[in-house]
């Protein structure tokens, strides 16, 4: 009872702030001037939709790579049925997803609000302007809880909700910017996601091969947005990362969760208050062999090690100075220490290495770790 009523505070914040603004067609800004400063704390600013889960993350060094040019951009889908489960059942490889959620989300929200999280789905993809709905408040976890990282497109090329868009089991939907705006929008999303899908993923990956290959992939080709911009040239949130290798650990986690979930692998997020309390940070949560883990992509940019990799909740609190003063999780939307327990420590041998290289046909990975004296010691862990 204590997170629901969390939510429904924070979800009224959002609310409130959608009168703001966020109906407001998205001016798109320059791409900023990114740092090259590390081993730097900050706190986030809000973006222009503000979510009550935006924190703030340290700041990484700075890491970059060359892209290929994207696929040729194909039409926005028809509407398909609306599934009664998740959109995806098993691994669809190389089948891109729109929308996506996680069965711990799923848990959490209930069958109605879950129902209510596909009906706007599909209605936005087939560029209707309403969907059946429970319960404003259903519309609202739609929106702010799934849409921003499961659906992100939703979340881009539609208003942010408001009380007077619902009646009688009836929601409203107003579109943002114009329908060829968005046509391009949906497309450029697609592109990007199949683009690092088809670049990072075997088909043949197990879930660790595919979370450690996205983790590296992160630590290696994409750079944190110091200045903190929300939107640089038109994107934000998940769309940061996939169209312009930046972004903070909104997009980050975001991102992580969006791509995992295109090879069916089961990922959500946890957030909370480090140290004082007067800095936010978010995360993710993974599922592997019926454990809980979390992963911090965020954090690993800065020294692209597995310290952050499949962590316990004893790891993520004390991997650092950051967690010094331990981590409040009463802003967490799922996460509750008290629940979900996260204590495994299968892969805790790893959380020592420095550097590391993974050999996939032999299921090892070669890492290096530091000794005290500033030694190198080679070892390697079988998977």
């Amino acid at each position: 009872m204590r997170r629901k009523r969390l939510i429904a505070v924070l979800l009224c914040a959002e609310i409130v702030l959608s009168f703001a603004g966020c109906s407001k067609k998205k001016e798109p800004v320059s791409e900023a001037k990114l740092s090259k400063n590390t081993q730097t704390s900050v706190s986030e600013e809000s973006s222009d939709r503000k979510d009550p889960s935006d924190t703030s993350a340290k700041a990484p060094s700075d890491s970059a790579a060359e892209s290929t040019a994207a696929p040729t951009a194909t039409p926005l889908p028809s509407a398909t049925p609306i599934p009664s489960v998740t959109p995806r059942a098993a691994s669809y490889f190389g089948e891109f997803q729109p929308y996506v959620i996680s069965d711990v989300m799923k848990d959490y929200l209930g069958e109605e609000k879950v129902q209510d999280y596909y009906n706007f789905c599909e209605a936005v993809l087939a560029e209707k302007d309403s969907f059946p709905c429970h319960s404003f408040e259903g519309y609202s976890d739609t929106y702010y809880l799934l849409s921003r990282s499961f659906f992100p497109y939703g979340y881009d090329a539609v208003c942010c909700p408001e009380e007077s868009d619902f009646k009688d089991g009836v929601a409203k939907i107003r579109y943002e910017e114009t329908k060829e705006w968005r046509q391009q929008h949906y497309n450029e999303l697609k592109e990007a996601t199949e683009k690092i899908v088809s670049e990072v993923f075997r088909q043949e990956y197990s879930d660790f091969e595919k979370m450690i290959a996205l983790y590296q992939y992160f630590a290696n080709n994409y750079v944190y947005d110091y200045d903190m911009n929300h939107v640089i040239d038109g994107y934000r949130e998940v769309y940061l990362p996939l169209m312009k290798k930046t972004g903070v650990c909104n997009e980050f986690s975001g991102a992580y969760a969006f791509l995992l979930h295109q090879v069916g692998v089961e990922v959500d997020f946890a957030c909370g208050n480090i140290n004082d309390g007067s800095i936010g940070h978010r995360w993710n949560i993974v599922r592997l062999d019926g454990e809980y883990y979390f992963v911090d992509t965020t954090w690993a940019l800065s020294d692209k090690s597995l310290r952050y990799f499949l962590m316990d909740t004893d790891q993520r609190t004390q991997n650092g100075t950051e967690f010094s003063e331990g981590i409040d999780y009463t802003d967490a939307p799922v996460y509750d220490e008290n629940s979900l327990q996260i204590t495994s420590r299968k892969y805790s041998e790893l959380w020592e290495a420095s550097s590391f290289e993974v050999d996939y046909d032999h299921d090892l990975i070669r890492y290096t770790i530091l000794n005290d004296d500033g030694t190198e010691v080679k070892k390697e862990f079988h998977y």
